[in-house]
């Protein structure tokens, strides 16, 4: 199992945070999701033989999250 800490400037209130942990939460190989609004990062525990970062990444801009990473 891996980890990355996504930036997400764009997150600014717990409806954004809600709406990016379910959204993850039904990608296949994510296992978790925590995300911090304060720091506007969202770290994410994933199988490596399921998922990769990108895949992750283009998940979240596809909720309309800007990510820098």
């Amino acid at each position: 199992m891996n980890t990355t800490v996504f930036n997400v400037p764009s997150i600014s209130c717990s409806t954004c945070s809600n709406k990016i942990q379910e959204g993850l939460k039904s990608v296949k190989g994510v296992e978790g999701v925590q995300v911090d609004l304060k720091s506007q990062t969202v770290k994410v525990d994933y199988d490596t033989n399921s998922v990769q970062p990108q895949d992750i990444r283009k998940a979240i801009s596809s909720m309309g999250y800007e990510v820098l990473r």
